[in-house]
């Protein structure tokens, strides 16, 4: 097996303030995303997957801390 046979995983540490920023930037990109073939479709389907990720951790947030 080849030593860059696996995909490495990293972490990202982010306070809430942070989650906040990445979650408009990142609902700013899907808004004004050229559409294929202008942009990978893969890129879309990223965007609206981590939307939904940092929008589970505002609600966790919210959650947890009233």
């Amino acid at each position: 097996m080849d030593e860059y046979d696996y995909e490495e995983g990293y972490q990202l540490f982010l306070n809430i303030e942070e989650v906040r920023r990445l979650y408009s930037h990142t609902c700013y990109s899907i808004k004004i995303w050229p559409g294929s073939p202008a942009r990978p479709v893969e890129e879309q389907e990223y965007l609206q997957k981590l939307k939904t990720q940092l929008l589970a951790m505002m609600a966790d947030h919210s959650f947890r801390n009233g």
